[in-house]
């Protein structure tokens, strides 16, 4: 067997061979490759060889794999190296920049509530007109009111006025009549008989009526003689 060299020491290990040959290929980069790696040293002789995995197949697997894939986890190459950045500084990432959906919502709160509405030259013109106009119709309105008020205060004078002139007029009137109605009620009762009968028989003659002028000849002598029936008054 010595014609044949070391027979053992070359084949007892072929894995590790193979992952002598890649470092001293790679220098001082294959340090970059040291964490994670799986020991690959020959099962004892009582344990089942489990089936050996490749550092390309474990960088694959690790690649492809949906529980790697996260977009806020660090970074992840090959042979199990992670980036050098700490987990604290993607929490404080996520602090400072929240979701997108966190963010919209905040952002458009504070758009409602913080940042003022800014109307258009338009709108703010058309709200002066219609300022101006309420003002003007407000002043026509007042204006016909206060002259309402001045007719109806005028009528209202008016009115009184005219009533207590008729009034007064009415009054004057009765007191007219009722003075001539005691003269004449004076009159009658003065004299005698016959010059009460004189005074109510008409005197005028009339040619459709009868001849009437020896009657009254006859009342004007009765009532001329102061011895005629009726003429004494007893006291």
């Amino acid at each position: 067997m010595s014609d044949f060299g070391d027979f053992n020491s070359s084949m007892e290990d072929p894995t590790a061979d193979f992952l002598a040959r890649e470092k001293a290929a790679l220098g001082d980069d294959a340090d970059l490759f040291n964490n994670d790696i799986p020991s690959f040293s020959s099962p004892a002789p009582n344990q089942v060889p489990l089936p050996s995995v490749t550092p390309t197949e474990q960088l694959e697997s690790r690649a492809f794999s949906p529980s790697s894939q996260n977009i806020l986890s660090p970074p992840a190459t090959g042979f199990g190296y992670t980036s050098p950045t700490p987990a604290g500084d993607y929490s404080a990432f996520e602090n400072e920049f929240p979701a997108a959906e966190e963010l919209e919502t905040s952002q458009a709160f504070i758009n409602a509530s913080t940042i003022p509405d800014v109307e258009p030259e338009v709108v703010k013109q058309w709200r002066e007109k219609q300022k101006e106009l309420i003002a003007e119709r407000d002043a026509e309105s007042e204006e016909k009111k206060h002259q309402i008020v001045q007719k109806a205060r005028e009528a209202i004078d008016e009115f009184y006025e005219e009533y207590n002139d008729k009034r007064q007029k009415a009054i004057d009137l009765n007191r007219e009549k009722e003075d001539n109605e005691q003269q004449e009620r004076e009159k009658a009762a003065s004299g005698t008989v016959w010059e009460r009968i004189s005074r109510e028989i008409d005197f005028k003659s009339n040619s459709s009526t009868r001849d009437v002028s020896r009657m009254k000849q006859l009342m004007t002598d009765l009532r001329k003689d102061s011895r005629a029936p009726g003429t004494i008054v007893d006291a």
